[in-house]
């Protein structure tokens, strides 16, 4: 019996949806057709909803069709596309007037606007004429803003351009400063040497040597004296002369003299290590302007040999040293200095890709003789030295750049040939010779036959 009533088609049951009490066989149809909670489908939106619920969901239901908010007729409107039907379909809709951009206030209904826009063309017309003037000036405020931007980003650019060039300049001051004073601290500890030197013959001049021991000690100190300069030419006089008096003396202490003489020996000493500081500062200062003159150009050409390519390649690539500069040289006997300037690794257009190769107008000293802005062709020659084709390219200075211009500091702007070569073809072909190549420089001449400052 226990078993039969859970089964039971007569046994009371609850709708698990309502809680309404009914037969068992009752509760399928009930589900299917009475049962106030059951779920329909929405007509409108396809949403399924509790039948109790229906009403509610009608109220708010997206694609219930609703009437005109503004009473213009039509009935049939879906919820969702109310406020499109009002803003752009709706006759009885206000809105604002087609020229309204141009600053026009009016709003009305759309037979409103045809009345307005047809009654109103002349006020239209200065409208957009008020519109288009004031979208001139303020287009011609910003070209000038931009304009003013541009100039100050070229000014700044500038600026740090010859900040890296002052930088580079100054590097190699330092180098040459360095090397200058290596070369005085070895001069220095050469005449420290000499002077210690001098001081053990000296010493053994006064303990008692013979006469022919003292003449033999003081020729060895004349041959020391005699490597240096022609500022010590007094000193080897004077240690001459001690000699030739020490010899002739008869005096019975002879050696108090030798002590006297030891002792401006000294001093001149002292006072001729500054003198010959300052003789080799002089003697690699006129070492430069000795190379100089040996690179100066009569005709306008200059070959630069780039030696230990794959090395100075690498530091480029890496960062290390991304160019090099070419010794400067002149332009003719009083002419323009210049030197060039190499990017293996590229610049610009041409970083990573190419070779760039670059014309630098230095300040030299005869600028104040020269014409300016520097107007002369320029030609650059890589040499292939398989002798089969050279690489080249030239350029005509921009008489308006700076880099041209007479110089202000040390070196101007670089400018050239940013895509002078790719790497492929320099590497295919003859240009890289023993890790070594070689770049023609040649500057037009025409107009500086004689020289300017000859002329002047």
């Amino acid at each position: 019996m226990k078993t039969h009533e859970t089964s039971c088609q007569y046994s009371d049951v609850k709708c698990q949806a309502c809680g309404e009490t009914m037969e068992r066989k009752k509760l399928e149809e009930h589900a299917l057709n009475d049962c106030i909670n059951r779920a329909l489908k929405c007509t409108y939106c396809g949403e399924k909803v509790p039948q109790s619920k229906m009403e509610d969901h009608l109220e708010i239901c997206p694609k219930f069709p609703i009437g005109c908010i503004l009473n213009c007729g039509q009935e049939d409107i879906p919820r969702d596309t109310m406020n499109e039907h009002v803003t752009i379909h709706c006759p009885k809709s206000e809105r604002p007037c087609p020229f309204s951009i141009h600053g026009c206030e009016f709003k009305g209904t759309s037979e409103s606007l045809d009345t307005h826009v047809k009654s109103s063309i002349e006020y239209h017309l200065k409208l957009m004429s008020d519109s288009s003037y004031e979208f001139n000036r303020r287009h011609k405020e910003m070209e000038e803003k931009v304009s003013r931007l541009e100039h100050e980003r070229d000014a700044l650019e500038q600026q740090l351009q010859n900040q890296t060039e002052e930088l580079v300049v100054a590097r190699t001051n330092i180098q040459t400063q360095q090397t200058k004073i290596s070369m005085i601290e070895r001069t220095a500890f050469e005449q420290k040497r000499d002077m210690e030197k001098l001081h053990r013959h000296l010493e053994v001049a006064g303990n008692g040597a013979s006469g022919d021991a003292l003449s033999s000690q003081m020729e060895e100190i004349m041959t020391i004296v005699r490597q240096y300069e022609t500022q010590v030419n007094k000193l080897r006089n004077e240690l001459t002369n001690l000699k030739a008096t020490r010899l002739a003396s008869n005096d019975a202490d002879p050696w108090s003299k030798a002590g006297l003489s030891h002792q401006a020996c000294e001093r001149r000493f002292e006072r001729n290590e500054h003198q010959l500081a300052l003789h080799e500062i002089q003697l690699s200062e006129q070492d430069v302007r000795t190379q100089m003159l040996e690179a100066t150009s009569h005709d306008g050409v200059y070959i630069w040999k780039i030696d230990q390519y794959s090395r100075r390649f690498q530091e480029a690539a890496s960062g290390k040293t991304v160019s090099i500069y070419s010794p400067p040289f002149y332009v003719g006997r009083f002419g323009y200095k210049v030197c060039a300037r190499l990017y293996l690794n590229g610049d610009g257009m041409g970083r990573g890709t190419h070779l760039s190769v670059f014309f630098v107008i230095m300040r030299g000293e005869y600028d104040a003789l020269l014409q300016w802005p520097f107007s002369q062709r320029v030609h650059f020659r890589l040499l292939d030295q398989d002798r089969v084709k050279d690489a080249c390219d030239s350029f005509r200075p921009d008489p308006r750049s700076t880099s041209f211009k007479r110089p202000s500091s040390d070196m101007n702007i670089a400018s050239g040939c940013p895509t002078f070569i790719s790497i492929g073809q320099l590497r295919q072909g003859g240009y890289i010779r023993n890790d070594t190549m070689f770049i023609k420089i040649s500057v037009d001449m025409i107009g500086l036959q004689g020289n300017a400052a000859s002329n002047h």
